[in-house]
């Protein structure tokens, strides 16, 4: 009787583990990878555990970066092949989600019995205020990795240079250009020089902000009455590029400032040849080590008769998953996204494992301890392309930021400080203002034709000043590309964000 009851109960077991198997949740995933981005993520441990404490299994079919836009239009040209996942990289949600209707609204789920690590997060600094669409429906769930900065490019001079001319840091732009003249004369081969790329930290287009024009990739901003503005209307405009022409003419300018990329710039300034710049920070960036010393970090300086508007970046979530409406299983594939939000395991997800990569430091705060070279992390772990999603005063309460973390946040803190940021970000036009697909289309076909025109425009007037007929046939050309319906569609927009 005995032995009986040992094999019935055995039997048992054995039907209820096999049932549990069987009910184990089958889900594809759509997943971005980057280029030295080799491990599969179908046999990377970080996710069997996950499977393990969620019952869900994931099959990814990994995208790279040069196939992703590809193999996305595909996808979509065939919607009942779509996975149930699309991560780590955005797609179009007004038209695919809105339009389409192929991405599924997440609205319903989004509650504290399915994605608690998320929900308690959402709302902390207003992480989730860009992430409904137009029709205030959510398509994703946000990815953040927050650190609190509120600004793209710092100002920096050379200080070894200053003690060695015997001056101050400058605080006005009369300052700095007497500053370059004196660098110039002491036989510094670059006194100002920047990257012409893009807007981002090295980039010339920097220099606005001291004539009180927060100039961004999308040529808008937003005045302080709350009115949308093209920036190359301004009267700042034109005197930050006739300044410009002066430092291109009188040699106190790198003139590749105006063609180079980045590196290039980074070489120049590692050979001591440049001794005013704007960048990101200066540790653990392309400034080299043994170079970092020779450089401190000043506010933006105000030309006369201006006040100094840097622009301003709000830190807003980008995209960490989409659900499509082939999704077998929303609620299972949410609390898979979300599990990999619960701290300890999104913390390992992006630094590597505990005692090896990563440990609990006195304060109880996380840190890291080792960084694998040549990107060895990405062998251990998903590092960014895994699911993460920390605002600033969440992370900063949870890690331990690093050196080069810890620069950027001060920096930040005194450009808050001294009142030298624009009065709204222009985040709020680009991501917290939603058009419909069709105003979307229109605004995206000006800024096309725009962009062109601005850059082109902007190296004309630095390289061969400005007239009274040259800035206006400025401003006639960039009315008959459309600027002012392109500033009209992002001011309804505007508006209507404001009224919500």
């Amino acid at each position: 009787m005995k032995k009986l009851v040992s094999l019935f109960l055995a039997l048992c077991l054995a039907l209820s583990v096999t049932a549990a198997l069987a009910e184990k949740t089958e889900l594809t995933a759509f997943q971005y990878a980057l280029e030295n981005q080799n491990t599969d993520f179908n046999n990377l441990w970080f996710f069997d555990e996950l499977e393990e404490k969620t019952n869900t299994h994931v099959t990814f079919d990994m995208v790279k970066d040069a196939d992703w836009s590809t193999r996305v239009n595909l996808m979509f040209a065939v919607p009942e092949e779509m996975p149930d996942m699309i991560l780590r990289n955005p797609v179009d949600v007004e038209e695919y989600g809105v339009t389409q209707g192929l991405l599924l609204p997440l609205d319903e789920y989004l509650t504290e019995e399915i994605m608690p690590n998320y929900v308690s997060r959402l709302n902390i600094n207003h992480a989730g205020d860009s992430i409904p669409a137009s029709d205030g429906k959510t398509y994703y769930i946000g990815y953040l990795m927050a650190q609190n900065v509120n600004h793209t490019g710092t100002w920096y001079v050379n200080t070894k240079e200053l003690e060695k001319l015997g001056i101050e840091a400058p605080t006005t732009i009369d300052e700095v250009t007497d500053m370059l003249r004196k660098m110039k004369a002491d036989g510094m081969e670059y006194p100002f020089s920047a990257s012409f790329t893009q807007f981002g930290p090295e980039t010339i287009w920097n220099q606005f902000a001291s004539f009180g024009v927060p100039e961004n990739t999308y040529y808008y901003y937003i005045d302080e009455n709350d009115k949308v503005q093209f920036t190359g209307a301004q009267p700042g405009y034109r005197a930050c590029v006739e300044w410009l022409h002066m430092l291109y003419e009188e040699g106190l300018m790198d003139p590749e400032s105006l063609t180079q990329d980045s590196n290039l710039w980074a070489n120049k300034v590692n050979d001591g040849q440049v001794g005013y710049f704007c960048y990101l920070r200066l540790i653990n960036t392309a400034i080299s080590a043994d170079n970092v010393g020779n450089f401190k970090s000043i506010l933006p300086p105000a030309a006369d008769g201006y006040k100094a508007s840097v622009s301003q970046i709000l830190e807003v979530p980008t995209a960490g998953a989409y659900l499509t409406r082939n999704c077998k299983d929303p609620v299972a594939a949410l609390k898979w996204i979300d599990a990999q939000l619960e701290t300890e395991t999104m913390m390992v997800a992006l630094n590597g494992k505990m005692g090896e990569q990563m440990v609990l430091n006195e304060e109880g705060k996380y840190e890291v301890i080792n960084i694998p070279e040549n990107n060895g992390l990405y062998d251990f772990v998903p590092v960014t392309m895994g699911q993460f999603f920390a605002p600033g005063d969440y992370y900063t309460s949870i890690y331990k930021m690093a050196p080069h973390r810890v620069e950027r946040y001060e920096d930040s803190k005194a450009y808050e400080a001294a009142g030298v940021l624009e009065y709204k970000s222009f985040q709020y036009l680009r991501d917290l203002s939603k058009m419909s697909n069709e105003d979307a289309i229109e605004a995206a076909d000006i800024y096309n034709e725009l962009q062109k025109f601005m850059e082109e425009s902007f190296t004309n007037f630095v390289r061969n000043g400005v007239t009274d007929e040259s800035w206006n046939e400025f401003q006639n050309v960039a009315k008959s590309i459309g600027v002012e319906r392109y500033i009209e569609l992002y001011q309804n927009a505007y508006d209507a964000f404001l009224a919500k």
